[in-house]
């Protein structure tokens, strides 16, 4: 087990089993804390920082008044004009968590640096003065730094590039690293550096458990990382930076040792360490939605859900285990008491997100099954492209041409694909498999660099394919041929033939309506719509829609309870009219704002097939699914739609019960849904 793990926990849940230790071999590593970098560096945050006091408290001035504000200008004008006290600067701010009594060793400067400090701001001023004085003062070896996120990695490199210390051949060594960094630039952390050049990684937690790096020597720990948390109340995931535990930290300060003896630099103080950072990581049952953890409860035939997650080592609270049950009744998983209907059985047999899972029995009912294997696996994984800070316009050109592809990635589309982030997703892996196959490895990556695609999730991507594929074979919605059993499922044989366009289960899967409908009914309740595709606007919108502004701005979007964002990476971001007002997407996360990641737009039928209830007002010749979501269709043209979904659940319900019957061609509901999904064009709603 890891070093850091709560053995006592573990030890008393197990009846006060005993623990056996063994010690680890990695070598000494030398701690120091914030207090003895201020005190080493004679270092004081200047007045513009936002670690400083002066910052923060000339913000919070800003929010107080005008009369706050002259006086503090005026107490700043003195002191700099007069060679003045500058303490008289922070009168209107101490540190909450600063105690003199731990500092009667250090010097004044260091004692007042510390009670103006703004704890929960990074200072970067001072994490390039430290790494300049370490690169200076200390013998050779590599500095590994923590940072919580790719921003703060970028802003921290650009800054140590623009710096003497590090400028030409130098710069060339300050590495960033994490996860969405290209293979080979990840790969060349583990590279020496030329003699004399000193080699600094700049991370995230990618680098305190996942990987070791022989040479680094020094660690700059800035204390901080980000993590998601899921609110059930919201029904929303947030990235939250956040301190990080006792744990991490001793974890952190453990890749200095492993080679020889080595330094960690903490950017935080011992107080803060000793008393104020908890001694473990949150659980990740505690901040984690838990929809497939409860279905594997039912499949298993566990008991109760509350009852038997009350018993686990750290109980999650009632309101996350209630808001997991209630996704599981509203994707069709659950039905009666806990009870798992015959698509949560064959859900909880698929090692995915319970609507991904939904999303691929769906494609194999309705034909579509080879692009949707494809959505399936980078949902489950990652997205294919790089998120390069300088090349963000040219990525965003990339993701352009490739939406001029057909579905299958061979050709030029007659018509361009509708938006969306997951046809994108498609269109991009088809046209990699196409070049390798036809033309080898080699251009296979010369196209993911053209098109800044990590080539390693592309093969993941492939690989995921497969084992989904053979999945659903298991489950028999599909059946493998004959000749494939015998010679273990070869990869290339597998690959081609769940990509073959001439089998039933791909008879649909060029038709992109299709496609996004399925998407609808897997994603849903995952939906956002701008003003004209809803009831009204939300109350906390608190800008009353004027007659100016457009329903197609797409910064005016809402999920029924707030206004929502597009991620600015999505390929919807741009686009100033939207075909349709409604869009699926695969989760809401909230960092500067709600933002939607991998969108796309649907169309009215998508919802009023796959949706949520419908209420028909006959007199208005409205629409209203779950209350919120607004169309206009004639009554009886919404009254035969609510009657088709009755019908087409029935038969859904039918064919997952007993998957051998499932034949597209034949099955006449699944047909005429098809075909009123390809006529959609002609549809009588706005």
């Amino acid at each position: 087990m890891s070093a850091t793990v709560d053995s006592s926990l573990f030890s008393k849940y197990f009846g006060d089993c005993p623990v056996i230790s063994a010690e680890g071999r990695t070598h000494p590593v030398s701690v120091f804390y914030l207090e003895d970098i201020y005190q080493k560096l004679e270092y004081h945050p200047p007045s513009d920082s936002m670690a400083s006091g002066v910052f923060l408290t000339s913000n919070r001035g800003k929010k107080l008044g005008k009369s706050f504000m002259d006086n503090h200008r005026g107490k700043k004008n003195l002191v700099m004009s007069s060679w003045g006290d500058e303490s008289l600067l922070y009168e209107g701010y101490v540190n909450p968590y600063y105690f003199p009594e731990h500092y009667q060793s250090y010097c004044e400067r260091t004692q007042q640096s510390l009670k103006s400090l703004n704890e929960d701001v990074i200072d970067f001023d001072l994490l390039e003065e430290l790494i300049c004085h370490i690169d200076v003062t200390c013998p050779p070896g590599a500095i590994l730094v923590f940072l919580p996120g790719v921003a703060e990695i970028e802003l921290l490199v650009d800054k140590l590039a623009s710096s003497f210390q590090f400028r030409g051949a130098s710069s060339d060594w300050l590495l960033p690293l994490h996860s969405s960094l290209a293979s080979i630039d990840q790969h060349k952390v583990f590279s020496p550096p030329p003699e004399k050049i000193r080699k600094v990684i700049v991370s995230t937690d990618i680098a305190e458990t996942s990987i070791t790096i022989d040479d680094i020597i020094y660690v700059v720990d800035t204390g901080k990382h980000k993590e998601s948390r899921f609110n059930p109340q919201k029904k929303m995931s947030s990235m939250v930076e956040d301190w990080i535990s006792q744990a991490n930290a001793k974890q952190r300060r453990g890749r200095a040792g492993r080679v020889r003896p080595g330094i960690c630099f903490c950017l935080y103080t011992l107080h803060r360490f000793e008393k104020l950072m908890r001694p473990f990581q949150v659980p990740e049952m505690l901040r984690m939605q838990l929809s497939d953890l409860c279905l594997q409860i039912k499949s298993l035939s566990l008991g109760d859900i509350k009852s038997f997650l009350s018993e686990a080592l750290e109980p999650p609270g009632e309101e996350a285990i209630s808001s997991a049950i209630d996704l599981l009744y509203k994707v069709g998983a659950f039905e009666g008491y806990e009870e798992l209907s015959p698509l949560g059985y064959h859900l909880a047999k698929l090692p995915v997100d319970v609507r991904i899972g939904k999303m691929m029995l769906y494609g194999a009912i309705f034909g579509c099954l080879s692009p949707i294997l494809s959505i399936a696996a980078f949902l489950s994984h990652k997205s294919p492209f790089l998120n390069l800070k300088d090349e963000k316009h040219n990525i965003l050109r990339a993701k352009s041409t490739l939406m001029t592809y057909d579905l299958n990635g061979c050709t030029t589309a007659n018509e361009s694909n509708k938006p969306s982030d997951h046809l994108l997703l498609v269109v991009a892996y088809n046209r990699w498999s196409r070049i390798l196959h036809e033309n080898g490895s080699t251009a296979a990556y010369r196209f993911c660099n053209s098109f800044f695609l990590n080539s390693s999730v592309m093969y993941t991507v492939r690989d995921m394919r497969i084992q989904f594929g053979n999945l659903l074979a298991d489950i028999g919605l599909i059946t493998l041929p004959k000749n494939f059993k015998g010679d273990g499922r070869s990869k290339d044989k597998l690959e081609s033939w769940f990509a073959d366009m001439k089998q039933p289960f791909n008879v649909h899967a060029m038709h992109s309506a299709v496609i996004m409908s399925i998407l609808c009914a897997g994603l849903y309740p995952n939906v956002a719509a701008t003003v004209e595709g809803t009831t009204g606007v939300p109350l906390v919108y608190n800008k009353a829609p004027s007659n100016n502004i457009s329903t197609n701005d797409c910064s005016l979007l809402f999920d029924g309870k707030r206004e929502v964002h597009l991620h600015p990476s999505s390929v919807n971001y741009n686009i100033k009219r939207f075909q349709y007002p409604f869009l699926v997407f695969l989760e809401k996360v909230e960092t500067s704002k709600v933002f939607l990641r991998d969108t796309s737009i649907i169309s009215p039928y998508s919802l009023l097939l796959f949706g949520g209830s419908i209420s028909v007002q006959h007199q208005m010749g409205l629409v209203i699914i779950d209350n919120w979501l607004k169309l206009t269709a004639p009554a009886q043209t919404a009254v035969l739609f609510k009657q088709l979904r009755l019908t087409l659940h029935a038969v859904l319900k039918d064919l997952i019960r007993k998957p051998e019957m499932l034949t597209v061609s034949k099955n006449e509901v699944v047909k005429s849904i098809i075909h009123l999904l390809l006529e959609e064009g002609a549809s009588q709603f706005s």
